[in-house]
C-alpha cells in the first residue's frame, strides 16, 4: 500500500486512516492542528501518501501522524533541516521509538537533493516551519 491519494481509498479505509491518526496525536495541540490541516489537503488530492520512505512505519502500521505531516510539508514545498527538526520533534512528543527515529535520522543526510529537486521543479517554499503551523 504506498502511493495512495485520498480518491483510492475505500470508506472504510479514509476512516481508518483518520482514526488511527487521529488517536496517535489528539493530546497535543500543535501536532494535532498539522495532522487537521494535512489531513484536509489529502481529503482533496492535494498529494499522495506513501507512508515511511526506506524505513519501516512506526508498529508497522502504513498510518502514522510524523510521515504523514513531513510528506505533507514536502509536497507543498517546504523542505529542509528545520523541516526534519520539526519531524524529528513530532516522533519525540508522539514517543517514537529511539530507533527509528535514529534510522530515519540517517536518511535526512540526503535532504539537501530533496531541496535542489524542489527547486528545479520550482515548488521550493522554503526551508522553515510555514507561519500556519503552531509550534
Amino acid at each position: 500500500m504506498k502511493g495512495l491519494y485520498y480518491r483510492d481509498l475505500k470508506d472504510v479505509d479514509k476512516k481508518k486512516a483518520y482514526d488511527l491518526m487521529k488517536l496517535e496525536c489528539s493530546k497535543i495541540g500543535w501536532i494535532n492542528r498539522a495532522f487537521e490541516l494535512a489531513w484536509s489537503d489529502y481529503k482533496e488530492d492535494k498529494f499522495k501518501y506513501d507512508g515511511a520512505t526506506f524505513v519501516r512505519e512506526r508498529n508497522d502500521e502504513f498510518w502514522e501522524v510524523a510521515s504523514f505531516i513531513h510528506d505533507w510539508l514536502n509536497i507543498i514545498g517546504y523542505v529542509g533541516k528545520k523541516i526534519d527538526l520539526y519531524f524529528i520533534k513530532i516522533m519525540i512528543e508522539l514517543n517514537y521509538g529511539e530507533n527509528i527515529i535514529f534510522e530515519r535520522c540517517k536518511w535526512m543526510q540526503w535532504t539537501w537533493l530533496n531541496v535542489i529537486n524542489h527547486k528545479i521543479k520550482g515548488n521550493f517554499k522554503g526551508n522553515k516551519i510555514p507561519d500556519f503551523l503552531i509550534i
